[in-house]
């Protein structure tokens, strides 16, 4: 009889903690489960707060900007030839619009009495020469005073000037050309009478030949003499030169400064005066090429794009126009690799987190 109460006591404490376990197993996963489709509800409703944008994926590239303005061509050296004595003039010996030698024969004016008088100087000269010797055996005899002797230097040295004056006069009859020119121009005619100085022909020298132009303040600094530069003229030719020249000081009313290129002009096919571009190729540099639309302003009216980095935030990055068409603006001062918004940046701010899917 005792142990049958015994059995019965275990078989019930058995079943009781079997029901004690099960029901305990079915609260920790009925807890378990909630916990997770808690998380679950948790992430769906953050993701469906994100807002979605469109993104591209761009790699910079080595840009190379360039500064291009509208400039002239000028002569390299330009003159206004000019009498030296006064004189009538007797022949134009050169064709305006023609290439003369250095040295050349521009104008003759007539001899008048410049022969005579260089003659008479030049005898004057050996008349003082004679005179000369002569004070100067007397004074190493004692015959002659001092004074005498430094009388007749004087008049041999005056002599001397006088002549090399008279055949300068002589030689300034025929006015020539100082450097290789093309004469613009003619301001005198045969049987003019001119006075000393007066103007008588423009020269300028076309070879080589300047493209002049002026270029804003913000480039001054990025050119330098030396610099290998273009000119794009009127005929469609493309001429690279040196930078010969830039102007330590603005234009006061433009403040833009006056830069000049040197190029060849063989032949003198290029005229001067007429309309060419100066290109000035700078320092190569990373740059990405962006759409127009992709820009966008900061409150503090900084241009610049939205980006999104790896972790799926919004960033504004500001930026540097380097060039560009109508299609497409080239820009620097971006790392290597970006993400950019491209449909959707208007609705979104930096700090944002958002969804990304890349363009087609």
């Amino acid at each position: 009889m005792k142990l049958r109460l015994n059995l019965s006591f275990f078989i019930a404490l058995t079943i009781l903690i079997l029901a004690t376990a099960w029901l305990a197993s079915g609260q920790l996963g009925s807890k378990e489960d909630n916990l997770t489709n808690l998380n679950v509800n948790i992430e769906n409703k953050s993701k469906i707060k994100r807002k979605t944008v469109q993104v591209r994926e761009s790699v910079s590239f080595p840009y190379s900007p360039k500064i291009q303005v509208t400039g002239e061509t000028h002569a390299s050296r330009k003159i206004i030839a000019r009498t030296e004595i006064a004189g009538k003039v007797k022949q134009l010996r050169a064709t305006r619009g023609k290439l003369i030698a250095a040295g050349a024969s521009i104008l003759k004016l007539e001899d008048e009495d410049y022969p005579e008088k260089a003659k008479e100087a030049e005898a004057r000269v050996k008349q003082r020469e004679i005179e000369f010797a002569a004070a100067n055996n007397l004074a190493k005899k004692g015959f002659r005073s001092e004074t005498k002797y430094a009388e007749s230097l004087a008049n041999l040295q005056h002599a001397r000037a006088l002549k090399k004056k008279r055949q300068q006069d002589l030689a300034n009859t025929e006015i020539v050309a100082p450097f290789e020119a093309v004469i613009a121009d003619y301001f005198v005619e045969i049987g003019d009478v001119l006075k000393k100085g007066a103007p008588v022909a423009k020269m300028i020298d076309l070879e080589p030949i300047l493209v002049k132009a002026f270029v804003s303040e913000k480039y001054h600094s990025l050119i330098q003499p030396g610099m290998t530069a273009y000119g794009l003229l009127m005929d469609g030719t493309k001429r690279e030169g040196k930078i010969r020249y830039i102007s330590p000081a603005a234009e006061k009313s433009t403040r833009t400064f006056k830069v000049e290129l040197e190029i060849s002009n063989e032949g003198n096919k290029v005229a001067e005066g007429t309309t060419a571009e100066l290109v000035i190729p700078l320092k190569p540099q990373a740059a990405h090429r962006i759409s127009a639309s992709f820009f966008s302003l900061t409150s503090n009216g900084d241009l610049g794009i939205k980006v999104v980095d790896q972790s799926d935030t919004v960033n504004f990055l500001p930026v540097k126009i380097l060039g560009g068409s109508d299609k497409e603006i080239i820009v620097g001062g971006l790392p290597s690799k970006l993400r950019v918004i491209t449909v959707g940046h208007g609705f979104v701010e930096p700090g944002d987190k958002v969804q990304t899917f890349k363009e087609n």
